[in-house]
């Protein structure tokens, strides 16, 4: 997570961007959120009834950019899609069973070992979505998500071919084995390590470019 960030302050930044934010479109507003984009400073975007948009700068005047509203909204954008596919209760919840599945593959060092890594990282992208800097939108922490994911995913891919061949002959397994693996696919489908975000978010990037346009076309004040 990039810089530090006074919490308090970003509380009143934020009342203060609502109050511009009515003021300038004089309808009600739906949602705010402070993005930092890729270039430029602070940004806030605005969504409104209708539906409508607005962009503020850091100075909450009308950004009159149509380049800068674009690449402020596809990083909103974007973060919201990464806060929908990050659930940090289901990334920690994996380290339960992860624990109780190294107790059964003791005689494979390498499958423990890279369990151990996918929980760690699950741990660290958990932390990573709860941190409270997050107030703020940026595509910086977006890459560093997809990297925390991206070990994630790797490690547990890892450790579900090195386990493989258990998977292949269930049907003489201890039950308690079986249920074991289960547990642990199970939690990992729910934490989305089965998956890369990354990928995910590259794949996701022609919708998130349409959408913003789209909402350069609904945004209250002129864009140039």
């Amino acid at each position: 997570m990039s810089g530090d960030l006074d919490i308090a302050r970003m509380e009143g930044d934020m009342m203060a961007a609502r109050e511009a934010a009515v003021g300038v479109a004089g309808v009600p507003m739906l949602g705010l959120r402070a993005v930092r984009p890729g270039a430029g400073g602070r940004a806030w975007l605005v969504a409104l009834e209708g539906p409508a948009f607005l962009c503020l700068d850091d100075a909450l005047d009308p950004e009159p950019s149509l380049t800068r509203f674009r690449d402020v909204a596809q990083a909103g954008l974007a973060a919201e899609l990464v806060d929908d596919a990050v659930d940090a209760a289901a990334l920690r919840a994996f380290r339960a069973p992860a624990d109780a599945m190294a107790g059964w593959v003791g005689d494979m060092p390498a499958a423990v070992e890279a369990l151990g890594r996918a929980a760690a990282a699950a741990d660290d992208l958990a932390t990573w979505r709860e941190d409270p800097r997050r107030i703020i939108a940026s595509l910086i922490d977006l890459d560093e998500a997809a990297a925390i994911q991206e070990r994630a995913h790797a490690a547990y891919a890892t450790f579900a071919g090195l386990t493989e061949p258990l998977v292949e002959r269930q049907d003489s397994l201890d039950p308690a084995l079986l249920q074991a693996l289960i547990e642990v696919e199970r939690a990992a489908d729910a934490a989305g390590l089965g998956a890369s975000l990354g990928k995910m978010l590259a794949e996701a990037m022609p919708g998130i470019v349409e959408a913003a346009d789209e909402m350069a076309r609904a945004h209250v004040t002129p864009l140039q």
